[in-house]
């Protein structure tokens, strides 16, 4: 592929190269973001279903137990990716400014908390005596 001729325009084309990188980047996101929120809420409707399919079936609490704390495991685990794509967020905010790209023109206007949660660290769960 030719490279283009040095001149006047060279500065411009790269502008715009970087906007679009910079939109190309900021969709897919935001597209991660809320697949993430999505899958942590289909997440807590199948924690809702598990303990009522079980009493329905009137079954012992034993059964499924294993993957009642899975699924505890896997929300941890969302819940932790989520974090990092937060992280993430802020990051590619800073990159942005640098470039001179603003996302707040793209819908990403609202106000933020200055700072997220840290990472919780799932224990391992004790027996009860």
């Amino acid at each position: 592929m030719p490279l283009a001729a040095d001149g006047p325009d060279q500065g411009a084309q790269a502008m715009t190269s970087e906007h679009e990188a910079a939109l190309q980047v900021t969709r897919l996101l935001w597209k991660l973001e809320n697949e993430l929120d999505a899958a942590f809420a289909t997440a807590g409707e199948l924690a809702t279903a598990l303990p009522r399919a079980r009493a329905e079936a009137r079954l012992s609490a034993v059964v499924g137990q294993h993957a009642f704390e899975m699924l505890g495991q896997a929300m941890m685990a969302i819940g932790q990716a989520r974090g990092h794509a937060v992280q993430s967020h802020r990051i590619l905010e800073k990159v942005g400014q640098t470039i001179g790209f603003d996302a707040d023109e793209y819908g990403d206007n609202r106000p933020k908390p200055p700072q997220t949660t840290g990472i919780v660290e799932a224990l391992p769960l004790r027996a009860a005596a």
